[in-house]
């Protein structure tokens, strides 16, 4: 008798571990805007709060996520974690990554040619420099649908990585009121030969910023063949011309991530700067 009720639970348990494992588990969906901007549609994908259906009350903050197709899953998952529990480090947030169809394009603030030497080579032609139509398609376009679809409140926060993290930083320069909140994790300074440290150093010098946040990560462990005039601008860039932005009322963070290479500082960049700008 035992071992026949034994082996009626493990069946229903084998049976009920099949219905389980063949669950889905969304953790968001896929829309699409048209761009009269770029001529085009762009595709983006949204996730919402558990909390989203609890209340029709209830708004939340929006992180727009540069490079969403690579960084989509991973801020997900810390957003997740970091808003639970009894004492969460931030409030839950409305998550939209933007995929990409041409990066180069879309996140570079300038054309060129420049390679990440600072050199220009024999056959080398200039590429990008849409970044400005990419911000209006952006700010102009997706986020008046992402308002109108969800329930969101004013706090709009950007973060991107590599080119992502220039365009972030291309947008304080140029938009500094368009977000509340910025993340640029490991910025291509190199780009165009650092035309946006240069150009950055001198405006800093009189703009004036408004209850904004910056929050900047820097990969410190660089390759040994790597031959990039990004960490003498990167350098730069915090010990001389940040100082400027914050004396104008800028409330900006940074950390230099000794043990992060370029490729490896999205993850742990990102869950320290959501703790920083939240805190």
């Amino acid at each position: 008798m035992f071992y026949k009720v034994l082996f009626a639970f493990l069946g229903i348990a084998m049976f009920s571990s099949g219905l389980f494992a063949q669950a889905d588990i969304c953790i968001g969906k896929g829309d699409t805007v048209y761009s009269r901007v770029l001529q085009e549609e762009r595709a983006y994908w949204i996730h919402l709060p558990e909390s989203y259906a609890d209340s029709i009350q209830k708004s939340y903050p929006v992180i727009y996520l540069l490079d969403g197709d690579l960084l989509f899953h991973a801020l997900v998952a810390l957003q997740r974690s970091y808003s639970r529990g009894r004492q969460p480090f931030m409030p839950e947030c409305i998550i939209v990554g933007i995929l990409n169809t041409d990066r180069t394009r879309d996140l570079t603030p300038s054309k060129s040619a420049y390679r990440r030497d600072g050199k220009r080579y024999g056959g080398d032609r200039e590429v990008g420099g849409g970044s400005e139509m990419f911000t209006a398609c952006l700010i102009d376009e997706l986020r008046p649908k992402i308002n109108r679809t969800y329930r969101t409140n004013d706090i709009n926060i950007i973060a991107g990585h590599s080119f992502g993290g220039l365009f972030v930083l291309n947008t304080l320069i140029h938009h500094s009121q368009s977000f509340n909140m910025y993340i640029a994790l490991d910025p291509s300074f190199w780009w165009d030969n650092g035309k946006l440290q240069k150009e950055a150093d001198k405006l800093f010098e009189t703009k004036q910023f408004n209850h904004v946040k910056l929050y900047l990560g820097i990969a410190a462990k660089i390759q040994p063949d790597a031959n990039s005039i990004h960490p003498n601008i990167a350098d730069s860039f915090l010990n001389s011309t940040l100082p400027k932005a914050i004396k104008n009322g800028l409330k900006a963070d940074y950390k230099i991530f000794a043990d992060e290479s370029h490729g490896t500082i999205p993850i742990p960049g990102m869950s320290d700067a959501l703790k920083t700008i939240f805190q």
